[in-house]
């Protein structure tokens, strides 16, 4: 499903291919309801014509070759960022390096390079569409590009929430103010984390309350520091109920961030495994205790509490 590009050209040699395709090109951070709705609509161009849907996106996020990796956090990494755009509908994936060369491309060079390849019959976009150097390729670019070339350009407006559009900077500013019922319904979905359980320090096994720590990607978008009601989900196994802290862990001391989940039902070998982890409701924030024991008390509470907001969401 995934190809990927060197300078803008598929790397898959050739002719260009003869399936019809019906084009969107984005970042698609978090993949929402405004990249569903564009992606929908590029599934009903194409579809009497038995074609595919083709989506072309970069790596890294353009903002990060062009602020820097510490100024940008992103709502999904690349390959939660794949998993999503596959379930949305997505038939090719171009995955295109973000390098000097392809930031220095006008916006023809850049459609002229895909139509080499593709056989483009269909461009779906929103109204604030920036294709090329500098984002340069606007929606009047487009237009003119599409009307010369006999392509069917398709502007989908944008879809709003509680008044407000959906885009992956809203869905960013409401994370971290840990607004998460605005986050979920602007995605269509809860906000996920996809990492790697590695060995912690132990002290949830000691406290009967085993927890899987999870190393997420470099520059993920975060909520607050909280204990979160959420559900966890190894490979394709079951989305199992749980309950996670993420912060620096108070009650030991000052130390790095850290996503700590307990399954509140059995999970099974977990060291080494991806988890993806959904992050529902924010119970408390984090707090110390007098004790141990009174900590381990407090995660108990925590536990119910989790199982009765699952419970009311029929998880």
């Amino acid at each position: 499903m995934t190809l990927t590009a060197d300078f803008g050209i598929p790397v898959a040699a050739g002719d260009p291919e003869e399936t019809p395709c019906s084009l969107v090109v984005g970042n698609f951070d978090g993949v929402h309801l405004g990249h569903q709705r564009l992606l929908a609509r590029a599934r009903e161009l194409v579809e009497p014509r038995a074609g595919q849907v083709l989506a072309a996106t970069f790596i890294p996020h353009p903002r990060w070759v062009l602020r820097g990796p510490d100024q940008v956090f992103l709502l999904t990494p690349s390959a939660m960022r794949r998993r999503l755009l596959k379930e949305s509908g997505v038939d090719r994936l171009l995955v295109l390096p973000f390098g000097q060369h392809l930031r220095d491309l006008s916006p023809q060079a850049f459609l002229d390079r895909l139509r080499a390849r593709y056989r483009i019959q269909g461009i779906v976009a929103g109204p604030r569409v920036s294709i090329g150097r500098g984002g340069s390729g606007g929606l009047e670019f487009l237009s003119g590009y599409c009307l010369q070339e006999g392509i069917q350009l398709e502007v989908v407006p944008p879809v709003e929430v509680a008044g407000q559009e959906v885009s992956s900077s809203a869905i960013r500013q409401h994370l971290a103010e840990g607004r998460l019922d605005l986050v979920e319904a602007m995605l269509g979905r809860p906000f996920c984390l996809l990492g790697e359980v590695e060995h912690g320090d132990g002290r949830g096994h000691r406290l009967g309350f085993a927890t899987a720590n999870l190393r997420w990607s470099a520059g993920q978008a975060l909520p607050p520091d909280g204990v979160y009601v959420m559900t966890a989900r190894a490979g394709e196994g079951r989305r199992l109920p749980a309950v996670g802290s993420l912060g620096s862990r108070p009650q030991y001391g000052p130390g790095p961030r850290k996503l700590e989940v307990h399954c509140l039902e059995d999970p099974g070998p977990l060291y080494g495994r991806v988890l993806l982890v959904e992050i529902l409701a924010r119970l408390r924030d984090q707090a110390t205790f007098p004790s141990e024991s009174e900590l381990a008390a407090q995660i108990g509470e925590d536990s119910m509490a989790a199982r009765k907001h699952l419970a009311e969401r029929g998880l």
